[in-house]
């Protein structure tokens, strides 16, 4: 009897552990996908007009800043009930900008600050509708 008490137990177990695993990563998609797409993004001091592209690469958030001169990847991106933050190397005429970004995102508006050794530009962004 204490064997099957055992095995159901521990069966029980696994089974409890790989639901809370599978939940968590679907909790961890479910929070993305307000950020998922493409932003129309303006640094507002300078007018400059931009986009921010997120995807899901598998289990990773991937994202691209497209601009006049190019595009960069973004790289150490967190997202997390509501608050974003990212880094990029951006090629600004053959001079590498290291920039860091942070946002707020409510619904389909974001607003954030991006820093790097030129100093802060205040962004503003709104997600583009699928069509």
């Amino acid at each position: 009897m204490k064997k099957y008490a055992r095995r159901i137990f521990f069966v029980s177990l696994i089974v409890l552990l790989s639901f809370s695993a599978a939940t968590g990563l679907f909790a961890q998609s479910e929070d993305h996908a307000v950020l998922l797409g493409t932003w129309d993004v303006e640094l507002t001091a300078m007018g400059m007009q931009l986009e921010f592209v997120f995807k899901m690469d598998g289990d990773d958030l991937t994202g691209e800043m497209i601009f006049d001169m190019g595009t960069a990847e973004m790289a150490d991106i967190t997202y997390k009930e509501g608050k974003l933050t990212f880094t990029a190397d951006v090629d600004a005429g053959g001079q590498m900008i290291s920039i860091e970004g942070e946002a707020t995102i409510e619904r389909e508006a974001m607003t954030g600050v991006m820093f790097s050794d030129m100093g802060e530009a205040d962004f503003l962004g709104t997600k583009r509708k699928d069509i």
